[in-house]
Formats: C-alpha cells, structure tokens, sequence
C-alpha cells in the first residue's frame, strides 16, 4: 500500500539515494528540454527552493512510491486506497502552489526577455520530442487497455489531441478572448480558480466522492 499520507509527509520510507536519483534525472530532463532554449533556467534554484520545494520533494516521493505500487492496470479498489494521498498533494499544493507559480513565472519572464520565440520554441520541442520518444508507446498503452478507466481515458485525449495545434485549437473555443489574447490574464485567472477551490476545501470533498466512486466500482 502506499503509506506515509497518515504523517503528512510521503518522502517517509523513501530512501534518501531513490529521492536524490528522481530528482537528478528532473533536473537532467530540464537541462535536456531547456538547455539552448533558456540556459539561466536552474532546476535547483526554481523548484528545489523556496516554495517549490516541499511540492517537488513531495511529488517525486508519491511517483517512487507509485511506481511499485501500479504495477499493472489500476484496480478500483488501488485508486480508492491511493486517494488519501492524492489529497495529501493537492492540499499541500493549496498552501504552496501560488508561491511556487511565482518562482516560475520569475524564472520563464527571464526566458522570455531572452529569446522572444521561447513560448513558440517550447511548444515545437515538445511535441517533436513526444512524438520521437512517447508517441508509439502512449499509443500502444491506450490500444492494449482499451476498456479500462485509465486506457479508455488515455485513448478519449489521444483522439481529442493529435498536435500542438490541437491542444491550441482546444483552448482558443473554451477560453474567452480576452484572456486568450493575454496569457499573464490568463494565469492570474488560474491562479484565482484555485485559490476558490482551496479555500472552499474542495480537494477534501473531491477525495471523498472519488474514493466513494472508487469503492462502489469496485464491488
């Protein structure tokens, strides 16, 4: 099972070396990604401090833990278990997330005022990398799991989204145009959502009604 939501903390039992590993290839992946497009981003400064820190930590310590414990296609009865933990995280992401974003944002406006392409960069890297290292993989996933919530799910956003045009076209029709046309509106508008949701507790109240949903699918 996985433990350590009951001490409010899912890096306990997590070995320092498998932590360490997680986040050195984070930081790997972000020099990978980022290198030539932003070489002032530094992964250590931006999410391992400040408060980006305790999120990241806690984050790589549910995804160690996860890896041992999906080891096959989830059970209902796996996800209802996992829930307590998926509230650990999000309520955790309620008192960090918006000082987190800020660090971000500070780090990408430096980006940006270095490289004026670096959104459009950022988007044409991505999906050349998706589709040269995940694509067929992501694809065989879906294919083989057809049925199930997390294979039935999977294949619904692979049909919906086939490019980078794709997932601009979705949020061009479901965003309003004047945030569309401003994208720091559009965050601040994020950012204003999600204060709502916390404030309202509704991470708590979602868990319960996915755990009930969870438990009566699984008989």
């Amino acid at each position: 099972a996985l433990l350590g939501v009951a001490y409010g903390n899912l890096c306990s039992g997590v070995s320092k070396d498998s932590l360490k590993g997680v986040l050195a290839a984070g930081s790997a992946g972000a020099s990978y990604f980022l290198g030539d497009l932003c070489p002032s981003f530094d992964f250590e400064s931006v999410l391992l401090s400040g408060e980006c820190r305790a999120l990241v930590r806690q984050g790589a310590c549910y995804g160690i833990r996860a890896s041992t414990y999906y080891t096959d296609v989830p059970t209902y009865a796996q996800l209802a278990a996992d829930v307590p933990n998926f509230a650990a995280l999000g309520n955790l992401a309620c008192k960090k997330a918006a000082g987190c974003f800020d660090q971000l944002r500070a780090a990408f406006d430096g980006c940006v005022a270095g490289n004026a392409n670096f959104v459009q960069d950022v988007v044409a890297r991505a999906e050349f990398l998706y589709n040269q290292d995940l694509a067929s993989t992501v694809d065989d996933f879906a294919a083989q799991n057809s049925g199930s919530l997390v294979g039935d799910l999977l294949g619904m956003a692979l049909n919906q989204f086939s490019s980078a045009q794709d997932i601009e076209d979705f949020l061009n029709m479901h965003i309003t145009e004047g945030i569309s046309a401003d994208a720091a509106a559009a965050a601040e508008e994020a950012l204003a959502i999600a204060r709502e949701w916390c404030a309202s507790g509704c991470t708590d109240k979602s868990a319960n009604f996915l755990a009930g949903i969870f438990s009566h699918m699984q008989g």
